[in-house]
C-alpha cells in the first residue's frame, strides 16, 4: 500500500511555499530532498518547495510510484468542488484529483498563490515591532464576514484614524489568516516591518550579515559528521535541521578559523557579542551549546574543553493552567462533535497538540481501556488510560464520522491538521468567557496540575506526560494548589 504525503500552502520569509507532510519514511524522505528548491522548515517540522507549477509537478512525477500525494489542500474552493462533481467515487484518481496515468494533464496552475482578482481589493499585513501586533489593512471593497473571523483569533482592534485593524501578533494568526483570505480569493500583501535605526545600528555592528559568508572545508565536513551521528540516533528531523542551522551561524561567525582554532574565549566572544546583544533566548543559547559540544566531542576538541562550556541560568516561568470549572466550560463549548472528543482526549489524556492529531484507530484499546502515544516528544512512546466517560464519545464520533485511518481526518482525508486544533480551541476559549493568553499546551499542563492536586504521585505523573525526568514534571507541583490548602496566612491571626 502506498504512503501517503500532503501538501500545505503557507507563507515563508514572504513567500509562498508548498509544504510537505507525512510519516516519516527514508525513502520518501530522500525523494523530497532531491526537488530542485527544496528546503527544511524547523518551525514547521516539514520540508517545503517553491510555490510554482515546474516544482510541484517535478514533485508527483518523482512520487509517482511511491506514494499518493494529496494536493486537495492547496487547490481552491471552487476547484476542489469541480473535482468532487467530475471525478467518480470509484475512478483511480486519488482524493486530490490527480491521475498518475498522466502528468501532463493536470492543470497545475489551478493551485496558484497569487490569489484571485474578484470585486474586493487585496489584504496587507504588516507587524508593529515595537507594539508585538499584526496590523492587516484592507486596501479595497471588503466583506464584513472577514471581520467575524478575524474576531475568533482574539481581541480585534479598529483604529479610526489610520483605518486598519489589530490583533496580538503570533505566527500561527498570520499564515492562518493568510489561508482564509486566499480561501475568499483575495490577494494578501505581506508588508515586512522596517527595524528600528537603533536595532539596525546594533544588527550591523554585531555581524547580522555572518550568515552570507562561506563555511570553510573543516567546517563542512565537521558539520556533515554531526548531521550523520543525529540521524543514526534518531534525532527528530526538527532537532537535526535546528543543530545544524546553529553550527552553520557559529562557523560562519568565524569563517577565517578551521574548527580546530577555535577557543573557549572565541565561544565566549561569541555568545556576548552576537547571541546576548540580538537578545537571543536562554533556551536558544543552552541549544547552541548543546550543538557546539557535539561538534567538538565528535571531531576533535582542540583549544576546546566542551566540559567548561557554562550553560546560562534560566528563568523558571510557571505553566498557565485553567480551573476545572474552566476546564469543564471549554470541553462543553464545542457544539461539534468532533471537536468537543479533540480538546476532551487532550485534557482526560494530557496529550500534547500534535499527540493528538497523530493518534491512529489502531493505537485505541479498548480491552484495555488505553491509547498508546508513539513517538511523542524526543521519540518517547507511552501508554495513558481513557476514561469511560470519553470512550462513551469516541464511540459516538466513530458512528458519525467513520475514520479511515487516523482518529481524527480533515475533509479531504489525511491526519487533522495542528493549525485546526489550535482554531477549535481559540473557538472554545471565546464561547467559553475565558480571556487568557493561552495554548492549546494549558490543558496537558491543567491535567497535570489537577493531578497532582488529588494526590497523585509525581512519578506515576512523569510517565503519564512521557516526561524523561522528574524535573521536568516538578513544575506541577508549583502551581498545585495541595500543598498550599494547608497553609495558614500569619492575618488570621491578627485583629484587622
Amino acid at each position: 500500500m502506498k504512503r501517503k504525503v500532503f501538501l500545505k500552502k503557507f507563507l515563508h520569509d514572504d513567500e509562498w511555499r508548498y509544504g510537505i507532510f507525512f510519516d516519516y519514511d527514508r525513502m520518501i524522505n530522500a525523494v523530497v530532498k532531491s526537488i530542485p528548491g527544496t528546503a527544511f522548515s524547523s518551525r514547521r517540522g516539514c520540508w517545503h518547495i517553491p510555490c510554482d507549477e515546474s516544482a510541484l509537478k517535478a514533485l508527483l512525477s518523482a512520487m509517482k510510484d511511491i506514494a499518493d500525494v494529496d494536493i486537495s489542500a492547496i487547490s481552491l474552493p471552487s476547484e476542489r468542488k469541480r473535482q468532487d462533481e467530475e471525478v467518480p467515487p470509484d475512478s483511480e484518481v486519488n482524493r486530490a484529483g490527480f491521475n498518475y496515468d498522466d502528468i501532463s494533464g493536470v492543470d497545475v496552475s489551478k493551485t496558484s498563490c497569487q490569489g484571485r482578482r474578484g470585486k474586493y481589493g487585496p489584504v496587507s499585513f504588516s507587524v508593529s515591532e515595537r507594539e508585538g501586533r499584526l496590523i492587516i489593512r484592507f486596501m479595497g471593497r471588503y466583506d464584513q464576514a472577514w471581520i467575524s473571523e478575524m474576531k475568533t483569533y482574539g481581541r480585534l482592534y479598529y483604529d479610526k484614524l489610520r483605518k486598519d485593524w489589530s490583533l496580538a501578533w503570533s505566527q500561527m494568526t498570520v499564515d492562518s489568516l493568510a489561508d482564509y483570505f486566499m480561501s475568499q480569493g483575495v490577494e494578501v500583501k505581506v508588508i515586512r516591518p522596517v527595524p528600528s535605526v537603533e536595532v539596525r545600528e546594533r544588527r550591523r555592528e554585531s555581524g547580522s550579515g555572518i550568515r552570507e559568508y562561506n563555511l570553510n572545508e573543516g567546517a563542512r565536513q565537521g558539520i556533515d559528521k554531526v548531521r550523520r551521528y543525529l540521524d543514526e540516533n534518531r534525532y527528530s528531523g526538527r532537532s537535526v535541521e535546528a543543530y545544524i542551522s546553529m553550527l552553520e551561524l557559529f562557523f560562519k561567525y568565524y569563517h577565517m578559523k578551521v574548527p580546530v582554532e577555535v577557543t573557549e574565549s572565541d565561544i565566549s566572544d561569541f555568545f556576548n557579542d552576537f547571541i546576548i546583544s540580538n537578545g537571543y533566548s536562554t533556551s536558544y543559547q543552552n541549544q547552541m551549546i548543546s550543538a557546539i559540544r557535539i561538534f567538538f566531542s565528535l571531531n576533535g576538541n582542540g583549544s576546546v574543553n566542551v566540559l567548561k562550556l557554562s550553560r546560562p541560568r534560566r528563568g523558571r516561568s510557571l505553566p498557565k493552567v485553567f480551573s476545572k470549572e474552566e476546564v469543564s466550560r471549554i470541553l462543553n463549548s464545542p457544539l461539534n462533535l468532533k471537536h468537543k472528543l479533540i480538546l476532551m482526549i487532550i485534557y482526560s489524556c494530557g496529550l500534547r497538540r500534535s499527540e493528538v492529531t497523530n493518534i491512529r484507530l489502531r493505537d485505541l484499546d479498548r480491552d484495555r481501556s488505553v491509547l498508546t502515544i508513539f513517538e511523542g516528544k524526543g521519540n518517547v512512546d507511552r501508554v495513558v488510560p481513557v476514561s469511560l466517560k470519553v470512550w462513551t464519545r469516541i464511540d459516538e464520533y466513530l458512528k458519525s464520522y467513520r475514520p479511515v485511518i487516523y482518529l481524527f481526518e480533515g475533509q479531504s482525508g489525511g491526519k487533522y491538521s495542528t493549525e485546526s486544533v489550535y482554531r477549535v480551541f481559540k473557538d472554545s476559549l471565546l464561547k467559553a468567557g475565558i480571556d487568557k493568553e493561552v495554548g492549546v499546551h494549558s490543558l496537558r499542563h491543567s491535567y497535570a496540575t489537577h493531578l497532582h492536586e488529588s494526590g497523585l504521585d509525581i512519578k506515576y505523573i512523569q510517565e503519564l506526560l512521557g516526561h524523561r525526568s522528574t524535573r521536568t514534571t516538578e513544575i506541577y507541583t508549583h502551581v498545585s494548589r495541595r500543598n498550599l490548602m494547608v497553609v495558614r496566612s500569619p492575618v488570621e491571626d491578627m485583629d484587622v
